[in-house]
């Protein structure tokens, strides 16, 4: 099958499970949103190894299971458990709590925050993921609550706080 299938000519994008939308619809909106934020992490990994890279390529793995729960069309939550996708939930959200805990640790943060003020080019692709995060986050909320679960939309919180950390560390490793 080939990827240019036309379908989307008319202004319509297909869910799952046989489900159209508006390419303007709220939840179209936030699942490109999302998908976008998969994208600028990729800018971010390709800069990175070792533990810091596992670190994004879990987020990565997440951010896709999100995306298909921002795919999926109200009501059809029965298809979408049956179908054995996975949803973000509570454990997810820890994980990243623990992330961003683990980073923080005593430090003190003072002052506004302009980034690539240091020249460090990850921390400069780190909080363009966290802006992404937070633009991500805002459009979840505008999405039934049926769909973009408030586990989702909380993810979508503490992720810009873990990149907002992880690009402060990167930072400080800079001197």
């Amino acid at each position: 099958m080939s990827i240019t299938t036309k379908r989307g000519d008319e202004g319509t994008t297909d869910l799952l499970f046989g489900g159209k939308s508006s390419k303007t619809a709220p939840q179209v909106e936030a699942l490109g949103e999302v998908d976008e934020l998969n994208a600028v992490l990729g800018l971010a990994r390709v800069a990175m190894d070792g533990e810091a890279a596992e670190v994004i390529d879990q987020i990565q793995k997440w951010l896709v299971t999100l995306m298909g729960e921002l795919a999926m069309p109200e009501g059809k939550d029965e298809a979408y458990e049956k179908a054995g996708f996975g949803r973000i939930t509570e454990k997810e959200i820890e994980w990243v709590e623990n992330l961003s805990g683990g980073i923080e640790g005593d430090r003190k943060f003072e002052g506004w925050l302009r980034p690539g003020e240091t020249g460090g080019e990850l921390a400069a692709r780190l909080h363009l993921a966290r802006t992404v995060a937070r633009r991500a986050e805002r459009s979840a909320w505008k999405v039934s609550e049926k769909v973009a679960t408030r586990e989702l939309r909380i993810f979508l919180n503490r992720l810009s706080d873990a990149f907002w950390l992880m690009a402060r560390k990167s930072e400080e490793a800079l001197g």
